[in-house]
């Protein structure tokens, strides 16, 4: 029961320390930092100190190209920190337009 204790005592530390979710402070904890999962759960994780700083077009951008990189939507909402749902959100909107642009590009080349 102690034990138990103490691993939650620690993988809260490694979660806070690393910024990691539960289930891979937990992961880091079994296995420690040197097994090959956790150099990858530590490798995928996206850290860009100027993401503040973009306008949110940019944003959705830089999301997009996160994601044709082989990201997932949850390593692109833990970097950009939002909701998965907002990464969502702004892609389809940043598609969308492109999409109209593109409509309206072929629609003047008709004329």
């Amino acid at each position: 029961m102690k034990d138990d204790e103490y691993k939650g005592y620690y993988c809260l530390l490694i979660a806070i320390l690393c910024n990691l979710n539960a289930a891979e402070a937990s992961t880091m904890y079994e296995y420690g930092p040197d097994h090959p999962l956790c150099r990858k759960i530590l490798k995928k994780k996206v850290r860009k100190p100027s993401i503040k700083k973009l306008k949110e077009s940019e944003m959705a951008a830089a999301m997009k190209a996160l994601l044709d990189q082989g990201y997932s939507q949850d390593a692109v909402s833990e970097a950009f920190q939002c909701f998965p749902s907002t990464v969502r959100r702004r892609v389809r909107k940043l598609t969308e337009r492109k999409e109209t642009n593109d409509r309206s590009e072929i629609d003047c080349r008709n004329i």
